[in-house]
């Protein structure tokens, strides 16, 4: 899997694989055939964009989404959010008509340019959609490596780790864990971490609308 790394994005764990010189994935051909591109949409208008593109500039889109776990139900989520690929001939279709389109931020360009991916990268995308969807999607979570977890529960509950890698099945993780001065591996449940940055909210009422005075409750 391969994506111009000038890409600006919240990059789920997977991303990882697509970091490339942009030499290895980018070609400036003056070639009049269609080649595809990178386009950038805007936040949850991958599927507008993607309809958009093939009724009103009539080109081919391919928006890869996979599997994936959401509040019990499995959906199709877009592999790279954000961003979906269209094959164009730019001597036909100006780039400006595809970046008028609907949901579409612009395509993908370096020094003001659209430049196109190389032959295969598609191809290899997809097949990799393909067999992420052949085994159940992706996790519930998606960590990135080196990201910050805490653990929710048990003994070590509070305690945070650094996360390394998803395991197989696929609701297993490991992470290192700092204790009593010492760094350990530990492979733990999905269901075990969380992100550090998340922060549990407090309860405003007690219920019927009476507000909870914390400073009251801690000193009574």
């Amino acid at each position: 899997m391969l994506i111009p790394p000038g890409i600006s994005m919240a990059e789920p764990a997977h991303h990882h694989l697509l970091r490339r010189p942009a030499s290895s994935v980018m070609i400036d051909t003056s070639s009049t055939s269609p080649l595809w591109y990178v386009v950038h949409t805007k936040p949850q208008q991958e599927l507008l964009a993607s309809s958009m593109l093939e009724d009103r500039c009539h080109l081919s889109v391919f928006l890869p989404e996979v599997k994936q776990k959401y509040r019990g139900k499995m959906r199709m989520r877009p592999f790279f959010p954000g961003y979906l690929f269209v094959e164009a001939d730019l001597d036909v279709v100006e780039y400006t008509a595809i970046n008028s389109t609907p949901g579409v931020i612009r395509l993908v360009a370096f020094e003001q340019r659209p430049l196109p991916l190389r032959p295969g990268i598609v191809e290899r995308i997809r097949q990799e959609v393909e067999r992420i969807n052949d085994e159940g999607g992706l996790p519930p979570e998606h960590y990135q490596e080196g990201e910050s977890v805490r653990l929710k529960e048990g003994p070590l509950g509070g305690l945070q780790a650094v996360f390394i890698k998803h395991l197989r099945p696929k609701d297993r993780v490991l992470v290192l864990l700092k204790f009593l001065g010492q760094e350990n591996e530990v492979e733990l449940d999905l269901s075990e971490i969380e992100r550090a940055s998340t922060v549990r909210r407090r309860r405003r009422t007690r219920g019927r609308g009476r507000k909870i005075n914390y400073k009251d409750a801690s000193e009574g």
